[in-house]
């Protein structure tokens, strides 16, 4: 089997009509048997308005990517090999089901954007087409033998693996998300670093999945009562970055987004990870505290200061930064060297 299966290379441009055949050809690394559940349509019929691209990234590891515009409402479906599926929905929505299990993911929507399905053996997979609808979808499939290779088969996720269709609601990171986009687009780079390029960025976003499946114990111990694991892991990563000047300058919005969490389970379980202090009484501690640090070097005035703390009166930063340490920001001077 060639590299990339169809003949599609750019996924920034050149949306074409497809037909059924075109899907057959597309879709044979991964399954067989494809059934159309419409006797109206024909190898003639116009399916499909997108792209489609199947890729296998090494042995036993396998991409596929599509952007696609539905131009019928019908039903397909064909018989998928055993292994792991790790499916992202970049846009749009789709309605999926493999076996038993339904799926519908929404782009764009914390923990229905995404999944990990485990299939233990062969099993139908069908997918619901409906008229009009578009998504910008990335799955990536993980062969038996290269879990098993790659010494991911074992402890939890042996057990996960070994349990037909089992799954979980993969949370996807902001930056798993740019990841999956520059998979999804695709680079121009030289023939010779094109693999290198696609494996490092498969193998991001299949690590940060799988670390949503195969939690350690501790992980597990530590989170609150009532609290999910994977929400408790979530939320502490999140602390630590805002802990940096990353954060500096977005809403709560904006950093519910970036976590991949709704904003009211954000606002609401934010203070199990900071010591009781919400989301904001949180994020303007530490901007203060950077403020403090940049008036101690001497890197800052006041009112750059103020700036940075998110305040656009200096009279106001002053009397906060006062009530916060007991110190005015005039009083932050830099410490000279050999002084204490």
């Amino acid at each position: 089997m060639s590299e990339l299966v169809s003949n599609i290379a750019d996924f920034a441009s050149g949306l074409r009509t497809l037909h059924v055949p075109d899907i057959e050809c597309s879709l044979q690394p991964m399954g067989r048997e494809y059934i159309v559940g419409d006797r109206a349509v024909t190898p003639a019929t116009d399916v499909l308005l997108g792209q489609m691209e199947v890729m296998r990234v090494e042995e036993g590891l396998v991409l596929y990517r599509t952007t696609a515009k539905d131009l019928c409402t019908m039903r397909t479906s064909n018989l998928l090999y055993p292994g792991l599926k790790i499916v992202l929905l970049l846009e749009g929505e789709s309605e999926l089901a493999y076996g038993e299990l339904r799926l519908r993911l929404r782009a764009g929507i914390p923990a229905q954007c995404a999944a990990v399905v485990a299939l233990a053996r062969t099993e139908r997979f069908m997918r619901q087409w409906r008229e009009g609808r578009r998504e910008r979808k990335l799955v990536l499939t993980l062969s038996p033998q290269w879990l098993q290779a790659a010494g991911i088969a074992q402890g939890t996720m042996q057990d996960f693996l070994g349990r037909h269709l089992a799954h979980v609601a993969w949370q996807p990171s902001a930056r798993a998300l740019a990841i999956a986009d520059q998979l999804h687009r695709g680079r121009a780079l030289p023939a010779h670093l094109q693999r290198l390029w696609h494996h490092s960025r498969c193998l991001d976003l299949v690590l940060e999945a799988l670390a949503s499946v195969d939690l350690p114990p501790d992980a597990v111990r530590a989170a609150p009562r009532g609290m999910p694991p994977r929400l408790h892991l979530r939320l502490a990563a999140l602390r630590d970055w805002l802990m940096t000047p990353a954060a500096d300058g977005m809403d709560t919005a904006a950093i519910a987004r970036h976590a991949g969490i709704s904003r009211a389970h954000l606002q609401r379980h934010f203070p199990a990870v900071a010591d009781g202090l919400s989301l904001g009484q949180f994020v303007r501690a530490q901007r203060l505290l950077r403020a403090r640090n940049g008036l101690e070097q001497g890197q800052l005035s006041v009112a750059k200061a103020a700036q940075l703390a998110g305040y656009r009166s200096s009279t106001h930063f002053a009397a906060v930064f006062f009530q916060h340490f007991g110190l005015r920001p005039s009083q932050a001077k830099p410490v000279l060297p050999g002084r204490v």
